[in-house]
């Protein structure tokens, strides 16, 4: 079968989900067609991601996407983006004439797809099946106002419109949301794991000797890009407020490449943190051997994202570890923190909440123990897992009896089960 994945983006984890596809399409003896960016294809994450995979699939890598002027992102949102991304699928399938289309990063085009439009006219025409991922979206969260209801349900009626015939998300409630909703998403519509690597086999000594941390110390940390996104001040505010009352040996690990704005926060702000040796800084990016390790190394993960609603690998990589993460109580986190009981949430944009939450989890960090919940929540996200529920239909098409993977009921005890994903 003639596959084609379209994906023009590649920071996130965009090229990742790529290699993930592919590499299960390519054992399944499809032809694989890639369809991505010109800036994608010359990018160090197209090499680092799709380098076992590159010679055994095609690609194109057209210079018709909109970029981000100076920076070296495509452009995916507003009309101009969203236009030059939908003309380059089309040309795409015009010239590749794929059977089965799956789109890794859907929600650009999700929605501008249940319009008229030359797409939707070519797939029905051809019969050629389509399949996309969504990660965000007006339905990934609760709404407590009417206008945000409204926007919501006026997003759900045009992705129902569109021409696919499988949609996958990320995010629970998103795909609950879906099968509630009266339309054909209600039996369209999947639960797709966001897939992590396994971890390696390291101790928490082990781990802290390959960072340079003392095996004695107390650590919570912010783990990854280390930026306002990631609710750098908040958490060094809080950090801040709750230092009088910390023990000795009590360090912030900050692990990860740091924004300008971060290293000017930490060299005069929070300047004390830093000469105290309260503050810990791994500034640079962190190898994968390296990201696991300063999870591992960790007593307590933070998550502060102060508007994040969406699902956050790290969450999953600290279930992974054994080690409780402390999130702000906001969207998906809060959920599967609290539903899983991966740690604790609290609100982190408060920092005299925030500070005494985290004094609290240090505390009580050593006597955490995963849950079978847990276990089962981290076995669901696992890379295998997700390559076989994004593979399913093709397999079903080509007669292949593959795994059918673990499904989303079989995370969780029966009082939290519905219907399988």
């Amino acid at each position: 079968m003639r596959v084609l994945i379209f994906e023009p983006q590649f920071v996130g984890h965009n090229l990742a989900y790529v290699h993930h596809i592919a590499a299960r399409l390519v054992d399944m003896g499809c032809e694989v067609h890639l369809l991505t960016s010109e800036r994608a294809a010359q990018s160090e994450e197209f090499s680092k991601h799709l380098a076992d995979v590159i010679d055994s699939i095609h690609v194109s890598s057209p210079d018709s996407f909109v970029v981000r002027g100076a920076t070296r992102g495509v452009r995916v949102n507003g009309p101009t983006a969203v236009l030059a991304m939908m003309r380059s699928l089309y040309v795409g399938l015009c010239d590749i004439r794929p059977q089965h289309v799956l789109i890794p990063f859907g929600n650009p085009i999700a929605h501008w797809a249940g319009m008229p439009n030359p797409i939707s006219n070519w797939m029905r025409r051809h019969e050629c099946e389509s399949e996309l991922i969504l990660l965000t979206g007006k339905y990934a969260y609760p709404h407590r106002d009417l206008r945000s209801a409204i926007k919501e349900r006026l997003a759900l009626r045009m992705l129902a419109m569109g021409p696919w015939n499988r949609i996958h998300h990320i995010v629970p409630h998103a795909w609950e949301v879906m099968q509630r909703h009266p339309s054909r998403l209600s039996t369209i519509s999947r639960l797709l794991p966001d897939p992590i690597d396994a971890p390696p086999r390291m101790t928490k000594r082990e781990a802290r000797t390959l960072l340079g941390l003392n095996a004695s110390d107390r650590i919570v940390s912010l783990v990854g890009l280390i930026d306002r996104r990631k609710g750098i001040q908040q958490l060094l505010e809080a950090f801040e407020i709750a230092a009088p009352r910390l023990r000795p040996n009590d360090r912030l690990l900050l692990a990860g490449k740091a924004t300008e704005e971060t290293r000017h926060l930490l060299a005069n702000r929070f300047r004390k943190l830093v000469e105290d040796g309260h503050v810990i800084r791994i500034d640079r990016h962190l190898s994968a051997q390296e990201l696991w390790g300063a999870c591992i190394a960790s007593d307590v993960m933070t998550t502060p994202y102060p508007s994040h609603l969406y699902s956050a690998s790290i969450v999953i990589r600290g279930a992974a570890v054994g080690v409780p993460i402390l999130a702000n109580s906001i969207g998906w986190m809060e959920d599967m923190v609290q539903r899983f009981g991966l740690g604790g949430t609290c609100d982190t944009n408060r920092r005299d909440v925030f500070a005494e939450n985290l004094l609290e989890a240090l505390d009580h960090g050593a006597s955490y123990c995963p849950t079978a919940d847990a276990k089962r929540f981290v076995a669901f996200h696992s890379i295998d897992n997700f390559a076989s529920r994004i593979s399913e239909r093709i397999a079903e098409r080509i007669g292949i009896n593959s795994s059918l993977g673990m499904r989303w009921s079989d995370v969780f005890d029966e009082h939290f089960a519905s219907k399988a994903a």
